[in-house]
Formats: structure tokens, sequence, C-alpha cells
């Protein structure tokens, strides 16, 4: 097992009786979920939404207090080359990134700041320095959040994700989005162009509350993801897109606002992440 950060024996128990329950869920639904595709034609058409997702018992919570050593931020500000900015390893940046009393991260993302080279939205999102092979072995993302602002024009934001690395790094596929007070899991089945699947988690989604989730490669062509928010906890299964199986990737996480316009120097995403861990399991 590799695991990043420094947790403690309890959770480290806590995360293996997750990781267990999870893969027994996944594989229970996963047969459920293609007959679905199978019904409405497998992700053929650009954009699909899955079947609602089930409900599932809230996730266990990594200990308190964020460690940035295994990350990488990316900022909304420009460097000499115009291009959003990054720090490796991730440190804490005035005002985008903030320590809170507690350990936690306070991340802000205007609508106006600069972008990296292959997004038109700002961000400040940390991404992993550890990589893996999608489908190969059990990883796991869980975080503890509280949103405190939305952007203006209801673009949302995107709270967690599997990108692409290496050879593929401009290519996300897994994306668990805020947006329209619903909490949805975006997953891309294909580099370039617009095919999705919509995998819906929680409605009523909105300001000032905590929200957890996790996002699971189980290691055997299915993902698990899973949110709690105000006591109701959903879970939803989906198959690895073919085109990013044995792919390498990694998890990043943060405040990925998906504002279109901006109504000024205000306008933007605030995140408070009270808790963030990722874990990796190799066969």
């Amino acid at each position: 097992m590799k695991r990043l950060g420094h947790p403690s024996k309890l959770s480290v128990l806590r995360d293996r009786r997750w990781v267990a329950t999870a893969m027994v869920l996944g594989v229970l639904l996963c047969g459920g979920l293609w007959t679905t595709l199978a019904h409405s034609g497998g992700g053929a058409s650009e954009s699909q939404t899955a079947a609602p997702a089930t409900p599932a018992s809230p996730p266990p919570l990594p200990p308190p207090g964020i460690a940035l050593s295994g990350w990488k931020l990316s900022l909304p500000e420009a460097n000499d080359k115009g291009d959003a900015a990054s720090i490796e390893p991730a440190a804490f940046k005035e005002p985008w990134m903030t320590a809170l009393p507690d350990g936690g991260l306070m991340f802000w993302a205007p609508t106006s700041g600069a972008t990296t080279k292959n997004s038109t939205h700002p961000r400040t999102e940390l991404q992993s320095l550890h990589y893996f092979s999608a489908g190969t072995g059990v990883h796991t993302l869980a975080a503890s959040l509280t949103l405190l602002q939305l952007p203006q024009d209801g673009g949302g934001i995107i709270l967690g994700q599997i990108h692409g690395a290496g050879p593929i790094s401009s290519v996300p596929y897994v994306m668990l989005r805020v947006q329209d007070n619903k909490l949805r899991v975006v997953v891309k089945q294909v580099g370039k162009g617009k095919k999705l699947i919509n995998y819906p988690l929680l409605d009523n989604v909105g300001l000032n509350n905590q929200l957890d989730y996790t996002i699971t490669d189980l290691g055997n062509g299915s993902m698990t993801f899973s949110a709690t928010y105000n006591g109701q906890t959903r879970q939803s299964t989906a198959p690895v897109p073919t085109k990013f199986l044995g792919k390498t990737v990694r998890f990043q996480a943060g405040d990925y606002q998906q504002a279109n316009s901006s109504s000024g120097p205000q306008d933007g995403g605030r995140v408070v992440f009270h808790r963030l861990a990722q874990q990796s399991t190799n066969p």
C-alpha cells in the first residue's frame, strides 16, 4: 500500500473498511449500470444522464487537517508566459489558498483570473503528484468541504477530478461538479469531443453546509462516486471509459470554477476544504 500524508491508525482502519465496502458496492451496482447503458446506447449520444444515484452509507472521513505534501497547486494568476502559475510542491498562497485555524484550506478562484493553456476557466486547484494507471489497483479521493460562493452566471464549480497525466495531461475524464444546486459526476467517454455521461448524486446542494464526497477507481474497470449532504448519502457506479483504461491519471481537487462570463473581480468560486485525502492500494 502506498499512502500519502500522515493519517492516524484509526483512520487507516476506517479507510480499509470503507475501501472494502466500496469494492463490494461497486461489483453489485456495476451490473445494473451496464444494463442501463446498453438500453441507452452505451454513451453513443453526446450527453447522457445515467440512472439516479442509489442510497449508500456515509463514507468515513480522513483525519483533521490537510497535508500539502504530494500535491501541486494551480493558481489563477499569470506566470511570466501569461499562463496560470503553479507551485510545486503546493504551498499557501494568498489570496488564492489560505490556511484556516482548524487545519482546513480556503480556496478562492475569481472568474477574471489567469487560466491554464488548455482551459478557459480560472482555478485554484490541487493536482496530485501521485500518478496511477486507470483501472489498476484501488485509488480513492475523499474530501469534506463547504461551499461559500458560486459564480454568478451559474457555471458552478468542479470540486474533484480524475484527470489525465503524462501523455494525456490536458484531458480530464471524471469531474464532480456542483451546478444549479445539483451535484453530479460528469464522465467523458472520449479524449476529444463531447461524448459524456452524467451520473446524478444529490439535489438541493447549497451554500454554507458541509458536503462530503469520495471518488474511487476500484481497479476492476469500475468506479464509484459517493456524496453526503444534509444527512443524505447517495452513491453511483460507472465503468472506466474504454478510452482511459490503462492510461496514466491523477486526482485533482479544489475550486475549478466554470463561469463563462465575469461580473467583476469579486465574482468567482470560494470553497473551504476541511479535509482532503488520497489513498492508493496497488495489486
